[in-house]
Formats: C-alpha cells, sequence, structure tokens
C-alpha cells in the first residue's frame, strides 16, 4: 500500500517512539504487571491514543488507515501497549458516537491525554460475549440505574478509571434489543473488580467485574436504551481490523528477532547471542 506523506509522518513517529521508548523494556513491564501511567502520559503528548477522535476531545480525526499504522508500528515494540491504543479507539469512538455532551467532554479529553484509560466489559461467565445471552441487571430508578450482576474476561479490569458496560434494561427474552451500554467510573461505590493469573499479557491485566447495586447516572447511559447491541456494537468490526494490525506489528517483531538471532548464532560451537529484546528489562 502507498501511503500519503502524512499518513507516512505518523507512522514515522510511532515507530521511533516504539523502537526507542517501548522495545528495550516490554519484559520489564510484562514482569512487572502494570501499565505504565507515566508512558501512557508521554504517548498521549504525542498524539499516540485516540489519534482517530475528533480534534474537539483533543484527537486529530485521522483516518481509519493512519491509525492502523500507528497501531502496528507501536505493537511491534510492545503489543500490550498496542493494545491500550486499541481499546482506547474503540471506547472513545462509542463514546463520541453515542455519549451525551458531558460526558464526551468530559472523559474524551482526558483519554488522548494519556490522563484517563478506558475498558471494554461485556463478557459473561456463562455466555462468554453473547450480547443476546447477557444477564448483568440494568434497573431504572428515577434518573439514574442501578447495575447488578457480574462481568468477567474484562481487560484492563483493575486498571482502568472506567468502563464500558453493557447491562439488560429489558428482559431475558428481548435478546440482544433488550440491551444498554453505560459509561462506569471505576470508583463507584458497589463496583469490585479481580484480577486473573494470566499465561500472557499481564502488563493489560484481564479479570472479573462485580456490581452491587452500582449508581449509574442517566446521562452516563450510550445511546437509548435497549440500543446498546444495534448502536454501539457497530464499532466492533473497525476495532477488530485494528487488532490484526496489533497481532501483524507483533508477529513482524518474531520474525526479525527470529532472523537476527539466526545470523549471529553459532551452532555447535558453543556461544551464540540473545534476542534484541532479552537483553533489556
Amino acid at each position: 500500500m502507498i501511503f500519503t506523506d502524512d499518513q507516512r509522518a505518523f507512522k514515522d513517529a510511532a515507530q521511533k517512539f516504539s523502537q526507542e521508548r517501548l522495545a528495550p523494556k516490554y519484559l520489564l513491564r510484562e514482569r512487572e504487571a502494570r501499565i505504565d501511567r507515566d508512558l501512557v502520559l508521554e504517548m498521549g503528548s504525542l498524539g499516540l491514543i485516540g489519534m482517530d477522535l475528533p480534534e474537539r476531545y483533543g484527537g486529530m480525526g485521522v483516518d481509519a488507515v493512519t491509525t492502523g499504522g500507528i497501531i502496528e508500528e507501536l505493537s511491534y515494540g510492545d503489543f500490550n501497549v498496542g493494545a491500550v491504543t486499541v481499546v482506547q479507539s474503540l471506547c472513545g469512538a462509542i463514546i463520541a458516537k453515542n455519549g451525551f455532551e458531558r460526558i464526551r467532554s468530559s472523559w474524551l479529553p482526558r483519554v488522548t491525554r494519556g490522563e484517563a484509560i478506558l475498558a471494554l466489559s461485556i463478557t459473561e461467565p456463562h455466555a462468554g460475549s453473547d450480547a443476546g445471552a447477557l444477564r448483568l441487571k440494568a434497573v431504572r430508578e428515577g434518573d439514574a440505574y442501578r447495575l447488578y450482576g457480574e462481568k468477567t474476561s474484562t481487560t484492563f479490569s483493575d486498571s482502568a478509571d472506567a468502563f464500558l458496560v453493557f447491562a439488560r434494561t429489558g428482559l431475558e427474552s428481548d435478546g440482544a434489543k433488550g440491551v444498554t451500554a453505560f459509561l462506569v467510573p471505576a470508583e463507584s461505590a458497589g463496583l469490585a473488580a479481580t484480577r486473573f493469573r494470566d499465561v500472557g499479557s499481564h502488563m493489560s491485566g484481564r479479570g472479573s467485574l462485580f456490581f452491587d447495586g452500582v449508581h449509574v447516572p442517566a446521562d452516563h447511559r450510550l445511546g437509548e436504551e435497549g440500543r446498546g447491541f444495534s448502536e454501539v456494537m457497530a464499532g466492533f468490526d473497525y476495532s477488530r481490523a485494528l487488532i490484526a494490525l496489533q497481532c501483524i506489528g507483533a508477529a513482524q517483531a518474531s520474525i526479525d528477532e527470529a532472523w537476527a538471532y539466526t545470523k549471529e548464532r553459532e551452532a555447535f560451537g558453543g556461544g551464540g547471542g540473545r534476542g534484541r529484546r532479552g537483553e533489556h528489562g
């Protein structure tokens, strides 16, 4: 594919950051199993988070191809950091399209500056990510809702500042038509998080969320009540393409490291070199 001068400039900037700031200590971040918030702030200052969001909310309004190119370059240096950017683009787009203005103007600039991290919470223990079978209940109480139930396999479960939560406002027999999306701040009373002992991606941290009557103001609803599936899940096709590029970036790094190793390895003669990343952290 032939990139424009602007697209190439964005990719080059992301590549430089990836090679100089991400790759050298990606193993250390994985061992520490935490998100480096200072690093996220640095990415925000460079326009590497939410770059596809509208400019009025701190984004740069770049196209999907440019966004994908940036994510591929970041993921070359650290797959998990690439995941931060992917999830912020998805969640940010959902809020930008479906959120009330107070929520958009409050949260999106913080996300693009790297000051806040959003997480998507759909999956439930009994039904996976099948939106039509969700049981987490949202009960309307005047100008607010109360959330009851459990979510699982939520990335950034114990590090996100807010969650995009899909809950049932209708009957279970309504299927996907009875699902509504909400923005739920992590400090909300009645919300508790746990973290899994995963085999990888420790920096990102997946876990479960438990909602015990969590109070959510009505203006934190994203989209119309009962239309969470049709209005919000439409962004998933775009995010799946970004995830594919995230994987391609990490795969290319593995190929390059393997190739470099074969050129310096001494078969049967002892010695041999360590991969580029094995020297750090």
